[in-house]
């Protein structure tokens, strides 16, 4: 009996409960003792660690969903630039080929012509695809213009070729491509007495088609979408003609 409230004193009364197994002292660490420790859950730093933790993680996750978005949209612009380039390449074989031998002139008092070609700046009479809505013959002009932001853009213009000399009326513009930083046409000639054909800067034959045209575009966004230089055989092209006085 003396012995039970000897150890009641030791304990100061309150570690009734927590008592060692097999008569051990209680003032030795027991399993009671070791979970009160822990009764009060995680701490504050733990909490802070934790909420780090969890914030890298997101940040990395939103890291790498940002970049695959960046990625997906450059593919898709790049998708869309090379589209763009291949139909404007297959426009221009197509239908700068089938510029014929039709003759037009721009208004009274100007001679008439079936070609007319400079270095940014070249006209023709031919079909354009029935796709464009627009059947039969147009007066077409092909140009290399200034735009907005001090650029360079491919653009065609067209008028209905009625089979009037005359040829009138507002033209409809189109453009082919953008972003360019500069070009030029050229025209290949054929030359006399068994000379090899030249390219010339000009075409100033009044009745005569080059044999060839070359199409050459600066792009700014070649390094990943290059535009190589065309090279366009005319049908109808002889490469000689009537020249305009003063024209070598």
């Amino acid at each position: 009996m003396k012995h039970q409230e000897w150890v009641r004193q030791i304990g100061g009364g309150k570690r009734q409960g927590c008592l060692a197994p097999n008569g051990a002292s209680p003032l030795l660490p027991t399993p009671c003792s070791r979970r009160a420790k822990h009764a009060n859950g995680f701490t504050l730093l733990e909490i802070l660690l934790a909420l780090a933790l969890m914030a890298m993680v997101m940040l990395g996750v939103w890291g790498a969903l940002a970049g695959a978005t960046r990625m997906t949209h450059s593919a898709d612009a790049l998708m869309a630039r090379s589209e763009n380039v291949r139909t404007v390449q297959e426009f221009l074989r197509r239908h700068v080929a089938a510029a014929g031998m039709i003759p037009w002139t721009e208004g009274s008092g100007t001679r008439a012509r079936v070609f007319e070609g400079g270095a940014s700046s070249m006209q023709y009479v031919a079909p354009l695809p029935m796709q464009s809505g627009h059947a039969g013959l147009y007066l077409q002009t092909l140009s290399l213009q200034k735009d907005d932001s001090g650029g360079t853009t491919l653009r065609l213009s067209y008028r209905p070729y009625t089979g009037n000399l005359e040829v009138d009326g507002e033209p409809e513009h189109h453009v082919l491509l953008t972003g360019l930083s500069g070009g030029r046409f050229q025209y290949l000639a054929a030359a006399a007495y068994g000379k090899p054909a030249r390219w010339r800067d000009d075409w100033t034959a009044l009745n005569g088609l080059p044999l060839a045209v070359r199409i050459h575009l600066d792009p700014v966004w070649r390094a990943r979408v290059p535009f190589p230089d065309l090279l366009i055989p005319l049908h109808s092209g002889e490469g000689f003609g009537t020249q305009l006085r003063g024209a070598p």
